[in-house]
């Protein structure tokens, strides 16, 4: 019998963020597919990990396969609404068959962290992908929060905002949210650009 696949959102990274809805849900589950990071971090040793590949369509496709007779969870990071895998399953597969369980994402602790509202922050991703409308957000005023990787590092994205003309804006980082190494830089574009050490896991803040 066909089960409902459970799209949990993992949090930020550490456990603790992983909201009771979503630990439950986990812990019912007898398949996980996930990132492998992710499967190390919350799955168990009776339960069958399934590390998702760069292929979707067919990680897709197996996780269909599975729930075919099993009780199916897909795990991602951050929340399932915002630059997720969940997006390529809504895509994919009819809404009866899905149950999305938010997550704490890493905009919402980043945030937080900064003890500042973000209601009215645009929200991009440069995470594997490129979005050319950062430049045009910044110069308008607004205050942008980036997902970055390390192709388009905290650096990166500091050195083409003050090449395109934004001037020295404030900006704010957090490196590895939520875990022991976490760090939260604030300063200047200028300053962000000139920052000698890597920081790996950000979300960048322009404006903040």
């Amino acid at each position: 019998m066909e089960s409902i696949i459970k799209v949990i959102g993992a949090g930020p990274g550490d456990p603790e963020f992983l909201t009771a809805a979503g630990a439950a849900a986990l812990g019912q589950a007898e398949t996980i597919f996930a990132a492998g990071r992710l499967l190390k971090t919350f799955g168990r040793e009776d339960q069958e990990l399934i590390a998702l590949e760069s292929d979707l369509k067919a990680a897709v496709r197996r996780i269909l396969e599975r729930s075919q007779d099993k009780r199916v969870a897909v795990l991602v990071s951050g929340d399932t609404g915002i630059f997720s895998f969940a997006a390529t399953l809504a895509d994919h597969l009819p809404p009866h068959r899905l149950e999305f369980i938010p997550g704490i994402s890493s905009v919402q602790l980043m945030f937080a962290r900064l003890k500042q509202p973000y209601q009215d922050v645009a929200v991009i991703s440069r995470h594997g992908r490129e979005d050319p409308r950062l430049t045009a957000m910044v110069r308008s005023g607004l205050t942008v929060a980036v997902l970055t990787d390390s192709q388009n590092s905290p650096q990166t994205l500091a050195c083409e905002l003050l090449e395109s003309g934004c001037g020295d804006r404030p900006v704010s980082v957090g490196s590895n949210l939520s875990y022991d190494d976490e760090r939260i830089y604030r300063g200047t574009l200028t300053g962000l650009r000139g920052y000698p050490e890597k920081l790996p896991n950000s979300v960048v803040v322009v404006g903040v």
